[in-house]
Protein backbone atom coordinates (compact mmCIF):
# COMPACT_ATOMS: atom_id res chain seq x y z
CA UNK A 1 0.00 0.00 0.00
CA UNK A 2 1.08 3.59 -1.08
CA UNK A 3 0.12 6.52 0.46
CA UNK A 4 1.85 9.94 -0.80
CA UNK A 5 4.20 7.83 -2.61
CA UNK A 6 5.61 6.03 1.01
CA UNK A 7 4.60 2.54 1.80
CA UNK A 8 2.62 2.44 4.63
CA UNK A 9 2.36 -1.12 6.95
CA UNK A 10 -0.79 -1.82 8.79
CA UNK A 11 -0.23 -2.59 12.05
CA UNK A 12 -1.93 -5.92 13.93
CA UNK A 13 -2.85 -6.46 17.37
CA UNK A 14 -3.49 -9.28 19.25
CA UNK A 15 -5.23 -8.53 22.30
CA UNK A 16 -3.54 -11.45 24.43
CA UNK A 17 -6.37 -11.16 26.86
CA UNK A 18 -8.72 -12.50 24.41
CA UNK A 19 -6.97 -14.84 22.66
CA UNK A 20 -7.20 -18.14 24.31
CA UNK A 21 -5.26 -21.17 22.54
CA UNK A 22 -7.70 -22.32 20.29
CA UNK A 23 -7.27 -25.52 18.21
CA UNK A 24 -5.51 -25.37 14.90
CA UNK A 25 -4.45 -21.52 15.49
CA UNK A 26 -7.35 -20.34 13.51
CA UNK A 27 -5.37 -17.23 11.94
CA UNK A 28 -2.48 -18.94 11.09
CA UNK A 29 -3.37 -21.49 9.09
CA UNK A 30 -5.49 -19.28 7.13
CA UNK A 31 -3.67 -16.29 6.37
CA UNK A 32 -2.87 -16.42 3.00
CA UNK A 33 0.33 -14.52 3.29
CA UNK A 34 1.82 -15.93 6.27
CA UNK A 35 1.81 -12.98 8.40
CA UNK A 36 1.04 -15.07 11.62
CA UNK A 37 3.16 -18.16 13.08
CA UNK A 38 2.81 -20.33 16.51
CA UNK A 39 4.42 -18.17 19.46
CA UNK A 40 4.54 -18.87 22.95
CA UNK A 41 1.73 -20.57 24.92
CA UNK A 42 0.44 -21.21 21.50
CA UNK A 43 -0.85 -18.63 20.88
CA UNK A 44 -0.06 -16.45 17.18
CA UNK A 45 2.77 -13.93 16.82
CA UNK A 46 3.02 -11.73 13.55
CA UNK A 47 6.33 -12.29 11.88
CA UNK A 48 5.89 -10.25 8.97
CA UNK A 49 3.26 -7.71 8.99
CA UNK A 50 4.76 -5.91 6.14
CA UNK A 51 3.27 -9.02 4.07
CA UNK A 52 -0.10 -8.09 5.34
CA UNK A 53 -3.22 -7.15 2.80
CA UNK A 54 -5.35 -6.18 4.81
CA UNK A 55 -8.08 -8.86 3.74
CA UNK A 56 -9.24 -9.25 7.40
CA UNK A 57 -9.70 -12.92 6.84
CA UNK A 58 -7.63 -13.40 10.31
CA UNK A 59 -10.07 -10.74 12.29
CA UNK A 60 -13.67 -12.71 10.84
CA UNK A 61 -12.39 -16.28 11.75
CA UNK A 62 -10.99 -15.34 15.19
CA UNK A 63 -13.50 -17.12 17.49
CA UNK A 64 -12.67 -14.55 20.44
CA UNK A 65 -12.39 -11.86 18.07
CA UNK A 66 -8.65 -10.83 19.72
CA UNK A 67 -7.48 -9.78 16.53
CA UNK A 68 -7.20 -5.91 15.47
CA UNK A 69 -5.65 -4.37 12.22
CA UNK A 70 -5.24 -1.18 11.12
CA UNK A 71 -3.53 0.82 8.67
CA UNK A 72 -1.10 3.35 9.59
Amino acid sequence: MTYMGKQQKPQIFIDATKCAPCTGLICVGVCPQAVFEEGKHKKPEVIDVVECTLCGVCVNLCPTKAITITNH
